[in-house]
């Protein structure tokens, strides 16, 4: 009997040191920090939104800011913050920083410019289903800085599309033109190869007659 107990004190004592080992958790854990996008931060007025016929073309956005600035007042001018990161081009109040006014993919974004005017900026923005709406903005000093940082954002985009599309699509050379030198030799070889075929042909002897 004391052999049992001693036997079955052993199994238990071996069973909670193997349960204690699989049950050991570290008590902290480092995790790897993620990446932060940059974001550029603006203090910019909107002037508002303008429904527009095609996605690119400065005469589009010409249009669209000479339409805003001569049909609203500077006092109904919008202050904001538009913040631009390599993915979103986002336009907050600043009075009221959690209410968006316009939230803009990069890769929804069709065209962008500075207008006549230095101080005014504007982007195209595709909404789907052939819809397209021009974003107008006044700019101080000038508008210089936000369409570089925009731009910027479209170059990024642009590059990354450029590198996680697979081989097979990537964009190969175009063809040469038709009076390129390849297609001169080209077309010198062939006709070298069809003048020695006819050559020989006339060289190859005649069968005699029975």
């Amino acid at each position: 009997m004391a052999e049992r107990k001693n036997a079955k004190a052993v199994a238990c004592s071996s069973l909670q040191e193997r349960g204690s080992v699989g049950l050991d958790v570290p008590l902290q854990v480092d995790f790897p920090t993620p990446k932060t996008e940059l974001v550029q931060k603006f203090h910019v007025h909107y002037l508002g939104m303008l429904p527009v016929a095609k996605p690119v073309g400065m005469d589009i956005l010409n249009g669209a800011i000479d339409s805003l600035m001569t049909s609203s007042n500077k006092e109904d001018w919008v202050p904001v913050i538009m913040n631009v990161a390599d993915a979103t081009v986002t336009v907050i109040k600043e009075k009221n920083e959690v209410e968006v006014l316009v939230e803009c993919r990069v890769r929804f974004l069709s065209f962008m410019g500075v207008g006549k005017d230095i101080h005014t900026f504007a982007f195209i923005m595709d909404t789907g289903n052939q819809h397209f709406e021009s974003h107008v903005f006044w700019c101080e000093p000038n508008a210089g800085s936000v369409s570089e940082a925009v731009q910027a954002a479209c170059m990024l985009r642009y590059q990354k599309c450029l590198v996680a599309r697979p081989p097979s699509q990537k964009v190969r050379p175009p063809a040469p033109p038709t009076d390129s030198v390849t297609r001169r030799v080209t077309t010198s070889v062939k006709r070298g190869v069809l003048s020695l075929i006819d050559t020989l042909k006339q060289k190859r002897p005649v069968s005699e007659s029975p």
